[in-house]
């Protein structure tokens, strides 16, 4: 999965707008939701942003707060696939997941800022 974000400014305590098109195999990537968490092992804090990606794979940022973006600085990304498919606890996926397992946790790695 990749995540293009566009975030301006370099104050912490800012709310910059945040937008981006995710894609997976390089292709867009619809009803995904994106998280942005704030690094608070880098010194970043504020509230946590996200959103939902279109048919086109594009997304648009707000804070919990309600303010349009996110906390300038570095973040922890999560996503999680909305389509991803929830069979019952036993009962086998008919189909894989879009999302590799790493991408879907705090400590999975992927990070922007």
């Amino acid at each position: 999965a990749t995540a293009l974000l566009a975030a301006g400014c370099e104050s912490k305590a800012k709310v910059v707008p945040v937008e981006g098109v995710l894609k997976i195999a390089g292709k867009p990537a619809a009803n995904v939701s994106v998280q942005l968490l704030p690094d608070h092992l880098k010194g970043n804090s504020g509230p946590t942003s996200y959103g939902t990606t279109d048919a086109e794979g594009k997304f648009r940022l707000k804070a919990q707060d309600g303010q349009d973006g996110a906390v300038a600085g570095p973040h922890v990304v999560i996503l999680a696939d909305l389509d991803e498919e929830r069979p019952p606890q036993g009962v086998a996926p008919k189909r894989a997941p879009r999302l590799d397992s790493k991408y879907t946790t705090a400590s999975g790695g992927l990070k922007t800022e």
